[in-house]
């Protein structure tokens, strides 16, 4: 699932945006009744106007491009193709017009829960499309990390989702506050002279706290931790999918350092943070010299005053880039579309690489999930360094299987971390063993 194998070995990073949409409709009551946004048209077996609808639930400016892509297929597959904005609570909706029969052709589906659709058998098995002469895209044009989650929990065979896009975690800086703070050598030059290490990390954190600016956050969900620990050699899962990094020495020397440097004050929980402050936004204001986080913050950030940049998340070696978590979300087809046949040629078209580019080209705020499409993170030389989203993506991983496929853990993990980082008094130990304990003894 994870970097050519089950093992996870990556980097975490702050979320924004879309991840906070994922989990407001996961956690949404699936009795609350579907609303207008997602009426029936085209997708399952109730009565409905001819034609292909689809659903997902980015706004504007993306929601403008779908509509516009929509357009494009309704010419090439010669059936009206329609987008529809699903608002606020997008599982809710979309599992109410499931079960009503009444669903699009085909929808977006969140990485937290794929698992419970392909359970009940909501979604179509791509298998046989993928192999087909006649496919828009093969499973190998995709990054092999991204689409693991989209397979049965147990393991079984089927891929019932493909990735639309992603946005992979990359380490932006603040080119004016590192200066300020005395930082000669920015995190990108140190990467390229092969320096880019945990004690260039720590060194610069230390430096940027000397000016009263805040570092680094982090977050109590698994995409905002992880990944400080695979990042410097800590191994989460094997190859079963069990975590073991409260055994691993360098899981949990990495979890050492991580430990140390929310006591110092060189990372600073979110939790702690009053109320209405964000990492975005403390960045956006020149406030956080650094940020975890994807490609989603560019369009903000190209409206701001300060010089930024990316580069990948410090490794062992400073040269190399370490798999990493990616947010990303998955294309499905409904299993109880009225012509499959041309749900399976919308969504080939929508994920392969001519339908990316047409999505995300000229100033989009994702990363293609397949390979080749390096002119769409490169495009105006912004930031400068931006080739390497693709490069970050190419060795990513998104949700682990454990934890996707387990509501228990997906509720109770970050609470369990929040209360953890608030403290203050765990062990590398004592915090790995309470949260593996969680992710294999849940159901």
């Amino acid at each position: 699932m994870f970097s050519h194998s089950n093992v996870i070995t990556g980097v975490a990073a702050t979320t924004v945006g879309r991840r906070n949409l994922l989990k407001a409709g996961m956690l949404a009551g699936l009795g609350v009744a579907a609303g207008p946004t997602l009426a029936a048209c085209g997708g399952g077996s109730s009565s409905a106007a001819p034609g292909l609808t689809w659903a997902g639930w980015d706004g504007p400016p993306q929601s403008d491009r779908f509509r516009q892509f929509s357009e494009k297929m309704t010419k090439q597959l010669g059936v009206q193709v329609t987008y529809q904005q699903v608002v606020g609570d997008y599982l809710s909706k979309l599992m109410s017009q499931l079960s009503a029969g009444a669903a699009p052709a085909a929808f977006y589906v969140g990485d937290i829960y794929m698992a419970k659709l392909i359970e009940t058998k909501q979604v179509l098995d791509l298998t046989s499309y993928l192999g087909s002469n006649g496919a828009a895209v093969k499973q190998d044009d995709f990054y092999e990390g991204l689409y693991e989650w989209c397979r049965p929990a147990d393991g079984g065979p089927g891929l019932f989702g493909l990735p639309v896009d992603c946005n992979p975690a990359v380490f932006w800086f603040n080119k004016d506050l590192l200066a300020q703070a005395g930082v000669s050598t920015d995190p990108a030059a140190q990467f390229e002279a092969g320096t880019w290490t945990q004690d260039a990390l720590t060194e610069m954190l230390d430096k940027i706290r000397a000016t009263k600016k805040k570092g680094l956050l982090i977050g109590g969900g698994w995409y905002d931790w992880f990944g400080w620990i695979s990042t410097f050699g800590g191994t989460l899962f094997d190859e079963s999918g069990k975590a073991v990094f409260d055994t691993d020495p360098k899981a949990l020397e990495a979890l050492s350092w991580l430990l140390e440097q929310l006591k110092s004050g060189n990372i600073t929980y979110t939790g702690s943070l009053p109320q209405g402050q964000s990492g975005d936004v403390l960045f956006y204001a020149g406030q956080l010299a650094t940020i975890a986080t994807g490609r989603v913050i560019l369009p903000n950030v190209k409206k701001l005053k300060f010089g930024y940049d990316i580069a990948p998340f410090p490794s062992p070696s400073g040269k190399d880039i370490m798999p990493v978590p990616v947010n990303t979300a998955a294309l499905s087809v409904n299993a109880n579309a009225k012509n499959q046949a041309k749900a399976l040629e919308f969504l080939g078209a929508y994920v392969n690489a001519e339908g990316q580019k047409f999505r995300l080209a000229d100033g989009g705020n994702a990363v293609p999930s397949v390979k080749g499409l390096d002119q769409i993170v490169t495009e105006g030389n912004d930031p400068a360094h931006g080739k390497l989203f693709n490069d970050v993506a190419a060795k990513g991983y998104a949700v682990p299987r454990a934890i996707a496929s387990k509501p228990k853990v997906l509720t109770e993990l970050p609470v369990l971390v929040d209360k953890m980082f608030k403290a203050g008094n765990e062990t590398p130990e004592s915090f790995s063993r309470k949260v593996v304990q969680l992710i294999n003894g849940a159901s």
